[in-house]
Parts: C-alpha cells; structure tokens; sequence
C-alpha cells in the first residue's frame, strides 16, 4: 500500500494488511488487492482471511459520507 491510501478523520488507512478476526481474535490477512492506482477506495470490496480459524471477512471499505462507525447514516 501507498503512503497514499485513504484514511478515517484520525488518519488511520481505510484498509490495513492485518485485522484482528472477530470469531477467534487471531489474526487476518488481507487477500484483496488494489486498483491500477495501488489504492482502496470507499465503497470497495475488501477480503480478509484468518490464519487460525480460516474465516474470510467481506468489508466494504467506508467513506465520509458514514457514520463513524462505518454504517451508513439511513
């Protein structure tokens, strides 16, 4: 990823390598890859995968426009 990347108000990136699995807690690793420009951008898929339990997690990557919590504001 590019010093670039989107980031949240607090300047964390949109997307990272590595979350933390929300089933186990071990550790999951992004799959998906960026667009010909080397960035994510709001709205995109992004995948993840957990090393320990195998789960895959879909995350649409947030913009401005939701609320802090990554939910839309409807």
């Amino acid at each position: 990823m590019t010093d670039h990347e989107p980031t949240d108000a607090s300047g964390v990136p949109l997307v990272t390598e590595r979350i933390t699995c929300i089933d186990c807690g071990g550790v999951a690793h992004l799959m998906s890859r960026p667009d010909d420009t080397g960035r994510f951008w709001p709205g995109d898929l992004v995948v993840y995968r957990c090393e320990d339990c195998l789960d895959r997690w879909d995350i649409i990557v947030p913009d401005d426009a939701d609320g802090g919590d990554g939910r839309p504001d409807w």
